[in-house]
């Protein structure tokens, strides 16, 4: 296969770097375009109209649309319908009334103060109430005359039965008899008498007591006296003693009541009250005479009489009701454009031209006809993406930053760093390596061989490591502490200088000394002229596969390096032309990647001398 290389390379028949790239590049656009169009709402749409234009359905819903006439259908029906119910003599009524000046008065009216007061006024006049009030006002006057005709007989009864008892009271015999029975001639008497009466006038003699039968001619005298025998014969008289049984007594305290009550303003009064106690001189007839008036009024006759109109008791009934809603409903669908649009599509023969679905039909076409459609479905076809789907990216760098990812990479050899924490080189390299060596510049890594001393350690399997000067300067830069792949697809991105006898190198390593696997290894004295190699551990002895090819100036441009690694095979690739395939000596552990420039044996190198890396990628097979 490297004889088949070299042949095409003579030929011109090596693909160019850049005419790879723009290809993969292309390739992935295009992928990336045609992924987003297949997620688009265009070909979502697409795929929809054409499940529905090429189905059965579509082809039944032509035919029932094209079916469809106006007669008999429900919206005819509905224009039937409104038809009559705008006729009938009820429907008529109701919107006659509904905005009339009549209704109008009557709602307005209808909450007056007016209508309140004569209503209020009417179910008292036309109630029993009234009836009963008259009958209370009769009975009222009858009650009142009576009492007062009452009140005058008892008086009358009082004044004849107590006209004695007064006649004795304000007579001039009962002043006399009392001026008399109070005063001092009285009592001079009564002591007198008293002691006339002490005295046994038969057993004392007049001689010896001549004052004693003086007191008793004296007390003779006085009791033949008119004063004294008029006093005494009239308090022994029945009719002062009647006189004084009723003087003070309740009866006669009462008889002065009533004849007080009798001769007081207040029961004339009472006597002018029943005398006026009439229906005519009440609230209630002044109320009934403007409960007159009001019924008489044009206002309450117009009010009431349309009150009990059938116009109105129509207008009620329909007022808000269903048969209403659903003219009113008729009546909007009749009059709407919508109405006169449908029974317009009705009764147009070719209906199906009108149809959403024909315009689904034309969308379909158009869609179908589209360059973008046409772009899919081709490249759908062609099913070029097959490549992009076999490998999944598993590592990369584009050394897009301004200084090597940290995360991604270290320098110098990977156990020198895990074991050392320091760089150091083969005993057979000329050259020592420093971080300072490693460049990034316009998103290319850069590992540059320059001529300079430079102190550093060397490791000898006889001897360890130990100090050595160098005259020269490089670099290496490894994955191994962050990433590692078992089997897969390793690619990068390289131009080199050639300048002998510095080589540079795109290498995998194991854990160990072996596996190793060369991608490739430039440095041979012709800038023609690499080396791919597999190094392997074969019974306890290093075992090697090398392959050296040549055909192109490597030193000219970038090239595409890789290695294709299957637990059955190893592929060697440039610019994806197989330069060598290897089936013994298959590594079978993780391995990391290693990019390297160095120097192994003597001559006099043209430095500075770079190797410059565009991008390193890893992909696993996908499953």
């Amino acid at each position: 296969m490297s004889a088949q290389f070299s042949f095409k390379a003579r030929l011109g028949m090596i693909p160019k770097t850049s005419v790879l790239e723009e290809k993969e590049n292309k390739l992935k656009q295009e992928y990336e375009e045609f992924t987003t169009f297949s997620e688009s709402e265009e070909l979502a749409r697409y795929r929809e109209l054409e499940a529905f234009v090429t189905s059965p359905d579509f082809e039944n819903i032509k035919k029932e649309i094209n079916s469809k006439k106006y007669t008999g259908s429900e919206t005819f029906e509905k224009e039937k319908k409104y038809k009559e119910l705008k006729k009938s003599k009820r429907i008529k009524t109701y919107y006659q009334v509904k905005d009339s000046q009549e209704l109008k008065d009557y709602e307005l009216f209808k909450d007056s103060d007016k209508l309140a007061n004569y209503e209020e006024l009417n179910r008292f006049f036309t109630s029993p109430d009234f009836e009963e009030f008259k009958k209370s006002i009769i009975q009222q006057k009858n009650d009142k005359t009576q009492a007062l005709k009452d009140t005058k007989v008892q008086y009358k009864e009082y004044k004849s039965k107590f006209k004695p008892f007064f006649k004795i009271k304000n007579s001039k015999q009962l002043a006399d008899f009392q001026s008399f029975d109070n005063s001092k001639e009285l009592e001079d008497y009564i002591q007198l008498k008293n002691e006339i009466e002490s005295i046994d006038f038969n057993s004392i003699n007049k001689k010896e007591n001549p004052e004693e039968f003086e007191k008793l001619n004296q007390y003779k005298k006085l009791t033949k006296s008119g004063k004294v025998k008029n006093h005494f014969k009239f308090k022994e008289s029945e009719k002062y003693k009647k006189f004084v049984e009723l003087d003070g007594s309740e009866e006669v305290e009462a008889f002065l009541e009533l004849e007080k009550q009798v001769g007081s303003p207040e029961f004339k009064a009472q006597i002018e009250e029943v005398k006026n106690l009439k229906f005519e001189n009440t609230e209630e007839y002044k109320k009934q005479q403007e409960y007159k008036t009001l019924k008489k009024s044009p206002e309450i006759k117009k009010f009431y009489k349309f009150k009990d109109s059938e116009k109105l008791a129509i207008y009620t009934e329909l007022n808000d009701s269903q048969e209403i809603a659903d003219f009113e409903e008729l009546d909007t669908f009749i009059n709407s454009e919508e109405f006169k649009e449908e029974k317009k599509y009705l009764l147009v023969k070719d209906k199906f031209k009108l149809s959403e679905e024909f315009k689904q039909a034309e969308e379909y076409k158009e869609l179908k006809n589209s360059e973008k459609i046409k772009w899919y479905f081709k490249l759908e076809k062609q099913n070029d993406f097959g490549k992009l789907h076999e490998w999944e990216l598993t590592f990369e760098d584009d050394f897009n930053e301004n200084k090597l990812n940290a995360d991604k990479w270290m320098t110098g050899y990977y156990w020198g760093k895990n074991l050392l924490q320091d760089d150091y080189v083969q005993v057979n390299e000329k050259q020592f390596f420093k971080d300072s060596n490693i460049e990034i510049n316009n998103s290319n890594l850069r590992i540059v061989t320059k001529q300079e001393k430079i102190l550093g350690k060397t490791w000898d399997p006889t001897m360890g490591f130990y100090p050595k000067e160098f005259d020269y300067s490089s670099a290496l830069v490894n994955t191994g502490q962050y990433f590692r792949q078992q089997y897969g697809l390793f690619k990068a991105k390289i131009k080199v200088n050639h300048s002998f006898p510095i080589h540079h190198a795109f290498w995998l390593l194991g854990e160990k000394i072996t596996p190793e696997i060369d991608v490739f290894k430039y440095g041979k004295k012709s800038s023609s002229k690499l080396e791919v190699a597999n190094y392997w551990n074969g019974d306890g002895n290093l075992k090697s596969s090398k392959k050296a090819l040549g055909g192109l100036n490597f030193s000219k441009d970038y090239f595409i390096y890789s290695l294709e690694w299957t637990n059955e095979k190893l592929t060697w690739k440039i610019n994806d032309v197989v330069l060598y395939e290897q089936t013994e000596g298959i590594p079978n552990e993780p391995m990391y990647i290693v990019l390297s420039s160095g120097i192994s044996q003597e001559g006099n190198p043209a430095v500075p001398c770079a190797m410059e890396i565009d991008w390193v990628r890893a992909y696993k097979r996908r499953e």
